[in-house]
């Protein structure tokens, strides 16, 4: 299972970028290591990622005999309101959208100091990784995710929500090839924008501008996401922040 850590997302201060945008996998020693159980209810079996959102590792749920996948807040940050605030966020927003295309996220929870989220595990890898290895998908496959991708974002604007950071690195393929959007860490309700935040190659011209962003801009992302699904490639270079608000906006 891939993980959302490929593009920076604005607002979610990573530790640290690539030349290229992807955040850096930290080699950091595991807080915690394989076997280990966490709450007194989920056995970790392994680190699936690390990033600038903090660690996901997989887990037996011993309770329920099911694999999940648990996302930890980096250690350095843990303990601060706004991160505290924004994992509350993404529970609360995701668990609004119930849909088979949108990833399940399951609980909140504590260990050792340490909060997580319980989610869904999706045994397969991230579009963005496909699409560095593949490039662009077969037709028929491709048309086969679009629907699946335009299937999620719809029940999740039905509910109000907007996703915010839609992109590759956010979309799961599971073995069987269905899709499974997440990373709600960002997302908004009911056109509650507070912030300026979005990963800038998929940012909408108004959002790169300063103004919320709506459904239309979650829209706006699935077409850049949409264009490199059927082309291999982003219709939108890296570069300077203004040289992207130039690209988008003609």
């Amino acid at each position: 299972m891939a993980t959302p850590f490929d593009d920076v997302t604005v607002g979610s201060t990573p530790t640290g970028t690539t030349p290229g945008g992807a955040t850096a996998f930290s080699t950091a020693p595991l807080r915690f290591a394989p076997g280990a159980i966490v709450a007194g209810r989920y056995r970790l079996v392994a680190l699936l990622g690390r990033g600038g959102m903090g660690e996901v590792y997989r887990a037996d749920d011993l309770t329920l005999d099911q694999p999940v996948a648990l996302k930890f807040l980096p250690e350095e940050v843990a303990a601060t309101d706004t991160r505290i605030a924004q994992f509350h966020n993404e529970l609360r927003v995701a668990r609004q959208v119930s849909h088979k295309n949108v990833c399940r996220l399951y609980d909140l929870g504590e260990a050792d100091g340490r909060r997580f989220l319980t989610m869904e595990y999706v045994d397969g890898e991230d579009l963005s990784s496909s699409l560095r290895r593949f490039g662009r998908m077969p037709p028929d496959k491709a048309v086969q995710i679009a629907r699946q991708l335009c299937a999620a974002l719809a029940a999740a604007h039905e509910r109000g929500v907007v996703h915010r950071d839609l992109k590759p690195a956010n979309i799961m393929l599971d073995g069987a090839g269905r899709v499974r959007v997440m990373d709600f860490g960002i997302a908004t309700v009911g056109g509650d924008d507070p912030t300026h935040a979005g990963t800038p190659a998929y940012m909408a011209p108004e959002q790169l501008g300063g103004q919320p962003a709506t459904t239309r801009s979650d829209i706006y992302a699935l077409g850049v996401v949409l264009y490199e699904l059927f082309t291999g490639r982003s219709p939108v270079t890296d570069g300077p922040l203004p040289e992207l608000v130039r690209r988008h906006s003609s």
